[in-house]
């Protein structure tokens, strides 16, 4: 994931839950690795996984005992046009710095059963 602003100390609830879904987009997940991937703490990952499933961006089930994440159909669209709106973003950002594009390609397919994701970047 890239963000507009590198050196950004800060990330907004946007960029998180761009995180948390990028995460789970394509796998199952528990807990210790979204924070690790993510790099929040367990009370805001828990906050976060609340909103999110309960808005219907993240669907849970449980094997063996543990509780895994995984992107729904929502959350799929919903970070597909969070990457269209950060590659525009990222466009005006380099136009503005005399640089090339950066956003090459956004793609989400997710005919029943199977799921791809392509995001492409090229750096500024």
């Amino acid at each position: 994931m890239t963000s507009l602003f590198i050196h950004n100390k800060y990330r907004s609830n946007i960029e998180l839950i761009g995180l948390i879904l990028e995460a789970v987009k394509n796998n199952d997940i528990t807990r210790y690795p979204l924070m690790r991937y993510t790099s929040i703490n367990y009370s805001q990952l828990k906050k976060y996984l609340g909103r999110l499933t309960e808005i219907g961006f993240i669907e849970t089930h449980k094997k063996d005992g543990q509780v895994l994440y995984r992107a729904s159909e929502k959350g799929l669209d919903f970070l597909r046009q969070y990457y269209v709106l950060l590659g525009t973003l990222l466009n005006a950002y380099t136009r503005n710095k005399s640089a090339e594009a950066i956003c090459q390609e956004v793609r989400c397919d997710s005919p029943k059963g199977q799921r791809s994701f392509t995001t492409r970047f090229a750096a500024p």
